[in-house]
């Protein structure tokens, strides 16, 4: 059975605004969290390798950092699949995943997320609850983006603990603010989405 791997492909949207001192160290710290294999490239486009287990709540927490800086955003193609040569510089590896996740990434109009695997059938449920989740998450203000990055960073932290994390005067509004993200229903679709991967691979 051929080993399947997940790769990322994205871009930033609405860079050209920003000052890239201000995202490209987020971004290049977001994508170290997740992945030791990596590139960015053209500017504000980016690939990396990350864990079959990891795969779905990267793209969550990608988010998150970038949706903290302001009126930025991510577009994020998801693929899964094998590989036939991994490079050192991602970009130049070859193989099913990195086509997969280039096509998920090249379909993107209006949505931000997509994903495609080799199993066809598989990819249109899971899409689903992407783009739903998606529209979720294209509501976080700054403050939400924070609280859920914050929350992904520090997995085994307590709603207090989070709040001095993020210099929060009170517990409550860290509370508050994942509330509004709508953050337990999005960990949740990132949980079912893992699952049923790995049942796949």
């Amino acid at each position: 059975m051929k080993r399947i791997y997940a790769i990322v492909t994205g871009d930033l949207v609405n860079s050209r605004n920003y000052n890239a001192k201000i995202w490209l160290p987020v971004l290049e710290n977001s994508l170290k969290e997740y992945s030791c294999n990596f590139d960015i490239f053209r500017g504000d486009s980016f690939q990396a390798e990350v864990e079959l287990e990891k795969s779905f709540e990267i793209l969550f927490y990608i988010k998150a950092k970038i949706k903290s800086l302001g009126q930025l955003d991510v577009r994020l193609g998801l693929g899964f699949g094998s590989i036939e040569n991994l490079d050192k510089h991602i970009k130049n590896s070859t193989g099913e995943a990195f086509i997969n996740s280039g096509e998920a990434f090249d379909e993107l109009k209006k949505e931000l997320m997509n994903m495609r695997s080799p199993w066809y059938e598989w990819d249109v449920p899971i899409n689903l609850m992407l783009q739903l989740s998606t529209e979720l998450a294209n509501k976080w203000t700054e403050n939400m983006a924070e609280s859920v990055a914050a929350t992904f960073e520090n997995p085994l932290a307590n709603q207090q603990e989070l709040a001095n994390i993020l210099h929060r005067k009170y517990q409550s509004q860290v509370s508050t603010e994942l509330n509004k993200a709508s953050f337990m229903k999005i960990k949740k679709v990132i949980e079912y989405c893992t699952h049923e991967l790995l049942k796949q691979c």
